[in-house]
């Protein structure tokens, strides 16, 4: 049986010479002049072979063949572009619309009808397969339905990924970018409550869930059981702490009688780049919805992910820019800039704060003694230990060598004597232990508040040192207080 060609060509002489070359090599040849003329034909006509020109109006031979490639009862046949491109970015195209051969127009009948024969015995569409394609066919009527709802559903792509790479112009501006996600979001998916969150690498950053509720004016403890419910997804793959929702978009007014409960479906997606929890996005609805059956689901997590990504990658890179590289503490720099704007607020809205100075015991000796790797272990063992003895809300800092800094927002001297005599204990009792080797370290710490004596950053920072320096003259491994003049 000869095999049968579907050959679409736009130049009607092309088309000609080639259907009666083939023919008299021994195919059955039927013809098409367009895409989407060659689409239509594909389920009538049932070839073994689809040979295709690329260079043709509205629908070129690249987008036939994806067309074919993409449905079910099509992507078996295979398909062979011709074309008078030579430049490699072509044959790229060609492979990865899924043609199985991409040719020169100019190739000589004999050669074409070769590379067919060997194409078809490769590539066999079985007759049963083509008798599902006529009943798909019989069934929908309209092989031009078909093609309609297909570059529909190709536009409706390309106009959804757009519309989200759009917003990578607002990475900086977080809460400009929270609004224009809900806004995107909303005009295609159905829900009642939908939530935001951006992971931060920080560690000690504030970690929010954004809420948009489309205007309505909800109970505080429904909002409060969605932060729970989503923190609680999130923290399957980053544990997190200091969280709260913010919300977004929703109007002043009497607020709608309804429960965490009535919200019965939901879905609660995780966002994760390089095993790195991101972000993670959410929607609640009272509605029955299943939202993974929604008909772009994966194109909008494709092109959510990749705007999660740059916004990770850009806070990251913000981020590392104020870490010191060895303890992962703040860096100099930042302390500085921390010290000016605490300092700065606590004068506009009164409020205490405190400000901690820690010094390595002896630590020129722990280097010289063990070497500079042992002294790294010991600065990055106490900074660990830090982390652990303050909270979140803390600033921890590395000032210089083994001088490491702590300011403690809303916090007199007296609460915050607490964390640190506590982080002195624990350096104190820790074995130390790097390579097999292992030592004991105290530390000396000078402690101060923004009294209001002092008039300036530096002012607070001078008594901190002063109680420091009094620390490790009255003997070492303990804090000493700033005596207030």
């Amino acid at each position: 049986m000869a095999a049968k060609i579907l050959l679409v060509e736009d130049s009607d002489t092309q088309l000609k010479f080639l259907k009666e070359g083939l023919v008299q090599k021994g195919f059955e040849v039927e013809t098409a002049t367009n895409g989407a003329e060659g689409y239509k034909k594909v389920f009538e006509f049932l070839p073994d072979l689809v040979v295709s020109d690329i260079l043709m109006p509205v629908i070129d031979g690249y987008q036939l063949c994806r067309m074919i490639k993409n449905v079910d009862e099509t992507k078996k046949i295979p398909v062979i572009l011709l074309t008078v491109l030579d430049k490699k970015i072509d044959s790229f195209w060609g492979k990865k619309a899924g043609a199985q051969l991409f040719l020169s127009k100019s190739i000589d009948l004999n050669e074409l009808a070769k590379n067919i024969n060997a194409t078809v015995r490769r590539y066999p569409v079985s007759e049963e397969y083509k008798a599902a394609m006529l009943q798909k066919n019989n069934n929908d009527n309209s092989a031009q339905t078909r093609l309609n709802t297909i570059l529909n559903d190709l536009l409706l792509k390309s106009v959804f990924a757009n519309e989200f790479r759009n917003l990578s112009d607002f990475l900086n501006y977080e809460r400009i970018l929270v609004e224009k996600l809900f806004s995107l979001l909303s005009s295609f998916v159905e829900y009642h409550v939908a939530g935001i969150f951006f992971a931060s690498p920080d560690d000690f950053a504030e970690n929010i869930v954004y809420l948009d509720t489309l205007g309505r004016n909800l109970p505080k403890s429904v909002l409060s059981d969605i932060q729970y419910d989503f923190f609680r997804k999130m923290e399957e793959y980053r544990p997190l702490k200091n969280s709260k929702f913010e919300v977004v978009r929703m109007l002043l007014g009497n607020e709608l009688d309804y429960k965490f409960t009535d919200l019965t479906s939901k879905i609660i997606i995780p966002l994760i780049f390089d095993k790195k929890l991101i972000g993670g996005i959410c929607f609640y609805t009272r509605q029955d919805m299943d939202y993974a059956s929604f008909r772009y689901f994966d194109i909008m997590i494709s092109e959510l992910l990749a705007i999660f990504k740059m916004k990770y990658q850009y806070t990251e890179k913000e981020f590392m820019s104020v870490l010191d590289g060895l303890t992962g503490l703040y860096n100099r720099r930042q302390f500085e800039i921390s010290l000016e704007q605490e300092h700065n607020r606590t004068k506009r809205h009164p409020s205490d704060f405190s400000l901690a100075i820690l010094d390595i015991d002896f630590f020129k000796k722990v280097n010289d003694t063990h070497g500079h790797q042992y002294g790294d272990y010991v600065l990055r063992t106490v900074a660990d230990l830090m982390k652990t003895a303050f909270r979140k809300t803390d600033l921890l800092y590395r000032y210089g060598g083994e001088e490491l800094v702590m300011i403690m927002p809303e916090t007199n001297i007296e609460g915050a004597v607490i964390p640190v005599q506590r982080l002195r204990r624990m350096v104190e009792e820790y074995d130390f232990n790097y390579n097999g080797v292992k030592t004991k370290v105290t530390v000396s710490i000078g402690l101060t508040m923004n009294y209001p004596e002092f008039n300036t950053p530096a002012d607070i920072l001078k008594s901190a040192d002063d109680a420091l320096y009094k620390a490790k003259e009255s003997g070492r491994n303990r804090v000493v207080l700033y005596e207030q003049q």
